[in-house]
């Protein structure tokens, strides 16, 4: 089971995936907050990685992956494993990069910078970083101890 922050990050990314016009079919639940997300299964094994959530766009058919990573869940062997093997997936048909959603604390935003420039991502167009204020985290994480 993933930590509070972790689930926090994942419904930010899981709204902004939502919000660019992708329909999420796997998603790791239960998250607060994440209503009928919390009743999709799991996602699917790609690579030998299992993403944290990924999506379809209704329009194009484009898939795209979603990924949250606590403070110390960044700058990590695994995170680079994991970002290297969403991060250079393309659709067979249009040879298009399928998205990558990352959601970070936005204290870790420079780990993050670091990592993907590490991978070959920095700067790549098809890179969603979602940066969630740290003290949003903090008051979950206070809430949850209560």
């Amino acid at each position: 089971m993933a930590g509070t922050v972790h689930q926090w990050l994942l419904l930010w990314v899981a709204r902004k995936m939502s919000a660019d016009g992708f329909l999420l079919g796997g998603f790791e639940a239960p998250v607060p907050q994440g209503g009928i997300w919390n009743a999709l299964p799991l996602p699917f094994d790609f690579g030998g990685f299992r993403p944290d959530g990924w999506g379809v766009h209704l329009d194009t058919s484009l898939f795209a992956f979603a990924e949250a990573k606590s403070w110390s869940d960044i700058d990590t062997q695994h995170t680079r494993a994991q970002l290297k093997t969403f991060g250079f997936v393309t659709m067979r048909e249009s040879r298009e990069r399928c998205p990558l959603y990352i959601g970070v604390p936005r204290s870790g935003g420079g780990w993050l910078d670091r990592v993907l420039k590490d991978v070959d991502l920095l700067g790549a167009a098809h890179v969603n970083r979602i940066e969630v204020p740290d003290v949003l985290l903090q008051e979950r994480l206070d809430e949850c101890r209560r």
